[in-house]
């Protein structure tokens, strides 16, 4: 079995704003119950401005547990809209299969 490269599953967050000023977190890695408490903060910090949208660009993600769903689901009962720009085939099935698909909005793939 091939085991991956430390910077395949190192996570990462990256925060900057998509082109209509909104609040735009970009993850990397894996996004498992060991770094699910990273993107909180980071999540806290940027519901405490007060946005009315935020943007998850999941494009460079790799993997996402159940943990990394919670701290989506806690943006969503903070902010008016989240979106997941990009989520992977596997986290769009699991979005749609918990019934969150009204409350994390998908963009495209």
């Amino acid at each position: 079995m091939e085991e991956l490269e430390a910077s395949e599953t190192a996570f990462g967050i990256e925060q900057s704003s998509d082109p209509g000023g909104d609040p735009m977190v970009v993850l990397s890695g894996e996004l498992d119950i060991s770094s699910a408490e990273t993107l909180r903060v980071a999540v806290e910090e940027i519901v405490a401005t007060g946005p009315t949208h935020l943007v998850f660009d999941l494009s460079r993600l790799t993997f996402m547990d159940s943990s990394g769903i919670a701290v989506m689901v806690y943006a969503a009962n903070n902010v008016a809209k989240v979106e997941l720009l990009h989520p992977s085939s596997i986290v769009r099935r699991v979005v749609e299969a918990t019934g969150l698909a009204e409350i994390l909005q998908m963009g495209p793939s």
